[in-house]
């Protein structure tokens, strides 16, 4: 008990301790559109809610790592990158730049809400850092959240695969609503909100998406594909709309537009583009890990029943025929999933394109006309006098 609480003094202690030095050393970094200018890349950023929470799961993950039973290579690097990526997009020029151009911004946001929990979630890191915490918090706390009725019923409503799909499409959405964008960029508090939500709502969409067991305790593959498929077609229709719009509709981003000389219209485009084809991308790679994934439980799976069955594996054309008809299944849905994402694009391309052509054309005659108009009074106005001077 003694020991305990001695721990309990010693990690709380170091917390504190770093909470306090980081919170006196960032304000004395060099922030703002101007250091940005003059020298982007001594803007960092050591924000104690940001960076203990990340110092504390690496020293966590490290000693369960060697307390428990060894985790491939492979995991660490994940994990490693996860954190390393949200450290960079959270601590360093990125997130400067983010205040000022649209396009950082999506960058910053696909890292917080795609990549990062991705990358979390393929790495699996929950039984280390159990292991890696203090003995207190490890047993006492942790499993007062996690058994809590209430908490434990809202994440197993919220993780299924429609609420997570409109959880993680619906929270990117309403970020970008301009008048909330606008807003939050303005408010630190809603801004740090922001980031938040998109983070959660990451992992809870990737837990579904990539969870390892199959059906019935995991979901099916073909509502995972259309969760994948719910998402990409947000990001490319969200994405194409900005990228092919007329007009400004965030207002907020300094742009630092005399040191790069990027326009506001430009710079949404991008960010449009940034949505479009890197986002759906990521989307459709998770697609194919989930794919990969079931493949190689149905591969143990035949392989156990075989064994069960106190026969070899099947082999040779047998084995091969097999997995060719799965593969077969497999690459003919892709295939159909791709043409079908494709063709809502184009048919979205083509009538985007007639309706601001027809805007963008009545909008042409219209200012044609009234120049014309005007040019028209003007004239008369410019002869009236001298009419009057000729008249007798």
């Amino acid at each position: 008990m003694i020991r305990d609480r001695r721990a309990t003094i010693a990690w709380l202690s170091v917390i504190a301790l770093g909470w306090a030095a980081l919170a006196a050393i960032d304000p004395r970094l060099p922030h703002g559109a101007a250091a940005l200018a003059a020298r982007p890349w001594l803007v960092w950023q050591v924000t104690p809610i940001i960076v203990i929470p990340m110092a504390l799961a690496t020293v966590w993950y490290v000693r369960g790592e060697r307390r428990g039973a060894r985790e491939t290579s492979g995991r660490h690097f994940l994990f490693a990158a996860a954190l390393l990526l949200l450290f960079l997009v959270l601590q360093s020029p990125i997130e400067g730049f983010s205040d000022q151009f649209l396009t950082v911004h999506q960058v910053e946001h696909m890292t917080l809400d795609t990549i990062a929990p991705m990358l979390l979630l393929l790495a699996a890191p929950q039984a280390a850092l159990l292991r890696g915490m203090p003995e207190w918090l490890r047993h006492r706390i942790v499993p007062r959240i996690m058994g809590h009725g209430v908490l434990h019923r809202t994440f197993a409503a919220i993780s299924q695969p429609v609420p997570a799909s409109f959880l993680f499409v619906g929270i990117s959405d309403f970020w970008m609503i301009p008048s909330i964008h606008d807003a939050s960029l303005r408010d630190p508090l809603v801004h740090e909100l922001w980031h938040v939500t998109l983070f959660v709502s990451g992992l809870i969409f990737f837990f579904r998406l990539l969870d390892p067991r199959p059906a019935p305790l995991g979901a099916p593959l073909l509502t995972r594909m259309l969760m994948c498929w719910f998402a990409e077609m947000n990001a490319i229709l969200f994405g194409f709309y900005l990228s092919f719009k007329s007009a400004v509709l965030y207002h907020a981003y300094g742009r630092m537009a005399p040191f790069w000389h990027v326009s506001a219209l430009s710079d949404e485009r991008f960010g449009g583009l940034t949505m479009w084809i890197p986002g759906s991308m990521m989307i459709a790679l998770a697609a194919m890990v989930a794919l990969y994934r079931a493949a190689s439980y149905e591969d143990r799976a035949a392989g156990r029943l075989a064994l069960a069955a106190a026969a070899l594996p099947p082999r040779g054309r047998v084995f091969l025929a097999e997995r060719q008809r799965a593969n077969r299944a497999v690459a003919f849905g892709l295939t159909g999933f791709v043409g079908f994402v494709l063709i809502v694009a184009v048919i979205a391309a083509i009538l985007y394109d007639r309706t601001f052509s027809r805007e963008r054309h009545l909008g042409a005659a219209t200012t044609a006309t009234a120049t014309a108009l005007n040019s028209e009074a003007t004239h008369v106005r410019r002869e009236a006098p001298a009419r009057r001077e000729l008249s007798p």
